[in-house]
C-alpha cells in the first residue's frame, strides 16, 4: 500500500476480490442504495478505491429521489428508482444558506418547516429551489482561498452565469442553530473551538441557467429543477427558470475522518476531458467549451467579480467563457466512475452522465483541533479541481481541504459559509428590493 495515501482501519462493509496485476487486491461493490455509508470505521484495502466508492454511495443516496412535504425533509422514497427521473432530490429538500442565515439574523425556522423570508421576496416559498440570496450577488462568485475572499463568475457557453447554493443535512443545521452560529458574534475561535455533529453533511451545487438554446436532447442528459426560482440580472427580479446540476461537493464529517471527505462530482459534457472520459453525442454541445475555440481557458484574465459595485450589464449577455480541464481525473477515480456507470440501476439514466473528479481526505484524523488540518492526501495537483466550482484554481497544489483549513485554523471546523453568511449588525440589510445605498437586489462554499 502507497503510505502517502494513509493508514486504514478495520474492515467495515462488503468488499470484492479480485486480481490486479501481480497481487490480490480488494475493492468495494458498487452499491445503489437510498442509504447513506457512514464511515464509521475504514474496510482494508487501497483507500483511493474505498473513499472513491464513498463518494459514488454518497452522490446516490443524496440524489434519491425525496419525499414530499415539510415533515419529511431529507428523507428518500424508499418506494422509488435512483433513475426516477423527475422530482426533488433528497439534498433539495435540505435547508439552504438563506432559510438558515435570514435577513437581520433572524433564527431560522425548524427543520421539519418550509416557513421563513425567501430572498426573493413576499409569495416566494423555500419550498422551491431558489437561486438568490440575501448577500449581493454571492451566488454569482467562486470561493476564493481565505473565509471571505470570493473570486470570479463561470458563463456558460449559452452565455448565462453560472450559480452556485449551499444546502446542509439536519445534523449540520442543528449544529449551527443550537450554537446560535447565523449571528457573527457566536461563531467559535481557536480557543472556544466547537466541532459540527459527526454525521453532518453540506453539498455545493453548480446549476447552469437553460435557455432556448437547449434543445430536448441537451436537456435530457441533464438533472433539470423545473420552474426553479431564479434572480435575473437584467430585470432585477425572481422568474421561474429551468436549471441544470453541472457540479456538486459533497463534504461529510465521519467519526473515523472528523475532518470531513470531500467529494466532487460534475457533468461530463462540462469539457472535454484529458484521457478517457465520455463526451457528448454528436450534437450535444459541451456546457462551458466552443471545439472551434483555443484549447486554453479564456480569457487570460477571468471575468471580474460580481459585486453592488460591479453588477451584471443589464443591456448585454456574458461573454462565454472557453474552459479546459487542466488536471487530469485520476485512474482510481476512472475505475469508479465505469463501475457504478455500468450499474443497471444507472446505465441510461441522466446519472451516468456525471463523473466523480476526486476524492479527498484526511490521513491524520487526531486529535480533532484547529491546528491539526488532517494531512490532507491526495495532497493537491492531480484531479482535485471541478471545473465548475474550482475553474481558476486547476493548478498543482490546490485542494479541497487545503482551501478549507482556513476555516478549521480560525476554530470553524473547516465549514466557510458560517463566516461570511452570519449576520453582523454592521454589515447594510435590504430594504425590499434595494441595498441602502444603491446597487442591486441581492443573489446568494459550503
Amino acid at each position: 500500500m502507497d503510505a502517502s495515501r494513509g493508514a486504514l482501519a478495520a474492515p467495515g462493509f462488503l468488499v470484492l476480490l479480485f486480481f490486479a496485476g501481480a497481487g490480490l487486491a480488494q475493492t468495494p461493490t458498487p452499491t445503489v442504495s437510498p442509504d447513506r455509508p457512514d464511515m464509521a470505521s475504514i474496510p482494508n484495502g487501497d483507500p483511493a478505491l474505498i473513499f472513491n466508492d464513498y463518494s459514488w454511495r454518497s452522490f446516490i443516496a443524496l440524489n434519491w429521489p425525496a419525499v414530499g412535504g415539510a415533515a419529511d425533509r431529507g428523507k428518500p422514497d424508499h418506494t422509488k428508482a435512483f433513475g426516477d427521473a423527475a422530482g426533488p432530490r433528497v439534498w433539495t429538500t435540505w435547508k439552504s444558506r438563506y432559510e438558515i442565515f435570514q435577513r437581520d439574523g433572524a433564527p431560522p425556522a425548524l427543520w421539519a418547516s418550509y416557513q421563513g423570508e425567501n430572498p426573493c421576496g413576499a409569495g416566494s416559498g423555500n419550498d422551491v429551489v431558489t437561486l438568490h440570496s440575501f448577500k449581493p450577488y454571492s451566488d454569482f462568485n467562486q470561493a476564493g482561498f481565505g473565509l471571505t475572499r470570493v473570486l470570479n463568475p463561470l458563463v456558460a457557453q449559452n452565455q448565462t452565469y453560472v450559480r452556485y447554493e449551499v444546502r446542509v443535512n439536519e445534523l449540520e443545521f442543528s449544529s449551527i442553530v443550537d450554537n446560535k452560529w447565523y449571528i457573527a458574534s457566536n461563531l467559535p475561535t481557536t480557543t472556544t473551538f466547537v466541532p459540527f455533529n459527526i454525521g453532518s453533511t453540506a453539498v455545493k451545487a453548480a446549476w447552469r441557467i437553460l435557455t432556448d438554446k437547449d434543445t430536448p436532447a441537451i436537456r435530457a442528459r441533464y438533472y433539470v429543477v423545473k420552474d426553479a426560482a431564479v434572480f435575473d440580472e437584467r430585470s432585477g427580479r425572481c422568474t421561474a427558470r429551468d436549471i441544470a446540476l453541472v457540479g456538486l461537493h459533497i463534504v461529510t464529517k465521519t467519526r473515523s475522518r472528523p475532518q470531513w471527505i470531500w467529494s466532487s462530482f460534475e457533468h461530463v459534457d462540462n469539457v472535454p476531458g484529458l484521457t478517457h472520459e465520455p463526451k457528448p453525442p454528436e450534437g450535444v454541445p459541451f456546457s462551458f467549451y466552443d471545439p472551434n475555440g483555443p484549447r486554453t481557458l479564456s480569457p487570460d484574465m477571468p471575468p471580474r467579480t460580481i459585486s453592488p459595485g460591479n453588477p451584471p450589464s443589464p443591456d448585454r449577455l456574458p461573454e462565454p467563457m472557453q474552459v479546459v480541464r487542466q488536471q487530469q481525473i485520476s485512474s482510481d477515480s476512472m475505475a469508479t466512475n465505469e463501475a457504478y456507470w455500468n450499474l443497471p440501476q444507472i446505465k441510461g439514466t441522466v446519472w451516468q452522465n456525471y463523473i466523480l473528479v476526486s476524492t479527498q481526505w484526511p490521513t491524520e484524523p487526531r486529535p480533532e483541533s484547529p491546528e491539526n488540518n488532517g494531512v490532507p492526501t491526495p495532497s493537491g495537483g492531480s484531479a482535485l479541481s471541478n471545473t465548475t466550482m474550482e475553474t481558476y484554481y486547476q493548478y498543482d497544489g490546490a485542494s479541497c481541504m487545503q482551501c478549507h483549513e482556513k476555516a478549521n485554523q480560525a476554530g470553524r471546523d473547516f465549514v466557510m459559509f458560517v463566516t461570511t453568511d452570519a449576520f453582523a449588525p454592521e454589515e447594510p440589510t435590504r430594504v425590499g428590493n434595494q441595498i441602502p445605498g444603491g446597487g442591486m437586489p441581492p443573489a446568494g462554499h459550503p
